[in-house]
């Protein structure tokens, strides 16, 4: 956690606060509204691998707060 890609495979990264409860709230948001790069289909994942947060510079789509190791949680 706390990474989800989009319908079009574009990762989306969240801190823990922001991170979607749930994986049908997710994809009402982010899910099912296009398919993937070369029409491979949806290619929604929720929950997905992401680099440790304490060694990037990325930040929350919601927030923009700078994501640190306290992100990387499980669940």
């Amino acid at each position: 956690m706390p990474r989800i890609y989009t319908s079009c495979s574009d990762p989306l990264d969240f801190c823990k606060k922001h991170f979607p409860k749930t994986e049908a709230i997710a994809f009402k948001k982010y899910g099912g509204k296009e398919d993937g790069p070369d029409g491979r289909g949806d290619c929604f994942g929720y929950d997905c691998e992401h680099p440790d947060y304490s060694d990037t510079d990325y930040t929350c789509v919601v927030c923009d707060r700078p994501l640190t190791a306290a992100d990387n949680g499980e669940g």
